[in-house]
Parts: structure tokens; sequence; C-alpha cells
């Protein structure tokens, strides 16, 4: 299991807001908007779990991995 951090952006040029789920290494992709650059911000979402494998969350009704187990 992966976990990727949900990270919240603001836009340096145009001020669109924008929340990406990217690996802590990833490189910021460009305002989807102008294209500008994009400033990352302060959020209390930490991260969504994904599996590799044949593990999966998709039959999950409570919302979070802690849920179902996994």
């Amino acid at each position: 299991m992966c976990y990727l951090p949900l990270y919240r952006f603001v836009c340096e040029d145009c001020g669109n807001e924008e929340s990406l789920l990217l690996k802590i290494n990833s490189q910021v992709p460009p305002c989807e908007k102008c294209g500008g650059s994009l400033s990352k911000q302060i959020t209390n979402i930490s991260s969504f779990g994904c599996s590799s494998g044949s593990e999966s969350c998709g039959s999950c009704s409570g919302g979070s991995c802690s849920t179902c187990g996994n």
C-alpha cells in the first residue's frame, strides 16, 4: 500500500486554487488554468491510501482505509 499526500496549491499568477494528490518527491505541475507556478499551502488532510497488486479499497463504504482495515 502506498500513501499519496493531498496538497493544496494556489497559483502565484492567477490565484487559482487546486488540490492535488502527489507523491512526496513528485514535481509540482503548472496551474491548469493559466500555466503559472503553484505554491504549496498548509492543509489538514494528510493522505489517501492506494493499493498495488490485488488489494483494493474499491468496495469500502467508510471512505477511509481504517474502516475496512486496508
